[in-house]
């Protein structure tokens, strides 16, 4: 796996403490006629709660429809192609409304590490994004 250098960053809600960091990842390979090529590209970002021992990952793969960070898109950046829906994951607010809809959703920080779609959290990330301002 290539990628994942982060810099975790804190964020405080309420009287919990988070580590965050996002990057981009990826698997060097081969095509059928042996030209190097990456394949399951995509950005991760990585939520820890200080006292835990239970790790988020909210991974968004690139697909049909689904752009990351793979040249034409910054680091952190996806884009879900039908709407233009956007989040940069190198962003605060973005991670708080991400880590705020994982929650909803029923994902904690017991149970080890633990890999969310993160197209699965798009929409109501961002109807927590719209609703704080």
């Amino acid at each position: 796996m290539r990628g994942m250098r982060r810099r975790y960053r804190r964020l405080l809600v309420g009287a919990d403490v988070y580590y965050w960091g996002a990057g981009h990842a990826h698997v060097r390979g081969q095509d059928d006629t042996g030209r190097p090529q990456t394949i399951d590209c995509r950005e991760v970002l990585t939520v820890r709660r200080e006292g835990s021992s239970g790790l988020l990952n909210i991974v968004f793969r690139a697909g049909p429809g689904r752009l990351v960070a793979d040249g034409l898109l910054h680091d952190g950046g996806v884009v879900r192609g039908d709407d233009d829906a956007y989040l940069n994951l190198h962003r605060p607010g973005v991670v708080r409304a991400l880590l705020d809809e994982a929650s909803h959703r029923g994902h904690g920080f017991d149970a080890g590490p633990v890999e969310i779609d993160g197209w699965e959290l798009l929409d109501g990330a961002l109807e927590r994004l719209t609703a704080t301002g």
